[in-house]
């Protein structure tokens, strides 16, 4: 039943709850923004008021003193460069696993699904010792690295859920049209799963951008550090200064909100053909 054969009476209780649910949603959001332009004297004075002041020194500071710039860029080559390689591993691997009969197939599906649910935090003691005997503690290429092996598992076997869902008449017809692996993969079966793949990709980028635990070990140097550990370096145990926090909240939130905005319809259906079945 849709919401538009429901009587009125029926909809209104759920409106209210959308409603409800997108102020709590929201409301975080403009706090945060609001916060990130007061001084701290102000947002001291006030912290639920409207402010007496705007200023954008909390983003100076942030730029000037805790190399947000620097940050940020590496934050966006490791999450790009990453999700790069797991988006185009995980398609040829999906895809392969879901319509072709690849020996050992169950078995590695199965390998997929039992990695994780493995907790990261177990992992990063022998992740550390083997990335220092090659050389790639303090280097980006070590990170990328790990985000690639950690979230390599989740995207395959989404990707192959996804792909299982193609009518299998549509990919014959390719074949038999003369079409090989990569060319019915690139122009059938990537088209119709464009949806699942856009999901992956938000979702591996919010994790790979929001994750500090191995950006933090693996990435001691501070030319190096990306932006949710600078963030976590803000403040100290018994001093905060609340708005240049939401300054580097809101700067860390931009991007995610971006690629949600622009993604989300992707997301949505991707997420109801991956798992409405």
């Amino acid at each position: 039943m849709t919401s538009a054969t429901l009587p009125r009476r029926a909809r209104m209780p759920i409106t209210l709850v959308m409603l409800l649910v997108s102020a709590t949603i929201v409301y975080p959001l403009l706090y945060l923004g609001i916060s990130a332009f007061r001084t701290k004297s102000d947002y001291l004075a006030d912290p639920f008021g409207i402010p007496q002041e705007w200023t954008l020194q909390n983003f100076v500071t942030l730029w000037n003193n805790y190399n947000v710039g620097q940050a940020l860029t590496n934050s966006f080559v490791v999450v790009i460069v990453g999700l790069f390689i797991q988006v185009v591993v995980g398609v040829l691997a999906g895809f392969a696993l879901a319509k072709y009969p690849v020996p050992g197939g169950r078995l590695i599906s199965a390998t997929f699904v039992s990695i994780m649910l493995v907790p990261s935090t177990v992992l990063i003691i022998p992740i550390y010792l083997l990335l220092a005997q090659l050389g790639l503690v303090s280097n980006l290429a070590g990170l990328i690295i790990v985000y690639v092996g950690t979230g390599l598992p989740f995207t395959t076997f989404f990707l192959t859920v996804s792909f299982r869902s193609i009518d299998e008449s549509v990919l014959e017809a390719a074949r038999i049209d003369g079409a090989g692996f990569v060319r019915t993969l690139a122009g059938v079966a990537a088209p119709m799963g464009i949806s699942a793949i856009a999901t992956i990709a938000v979702l591996q980028f919010l994790a790979m951008w929001n994750e500090l635990l191995y950006a933090y070990i693996l990435l001691p140097d501070d030319q190096l550090r990306l932006i949710t550990p600078t963030l976590a370096s803000i403040g100290s145990r018994f001093v905060s200064d609340q708005p240049l926090v939401s300054a580097g909240l809101l700067i860390t939130a931009i991007p995610p909100l971006i690629l949600l905005g622009l993604a989300s319809r992707y997301v949505m259906s991707g997420v109801g053909a991956s798992f409405g079945r």
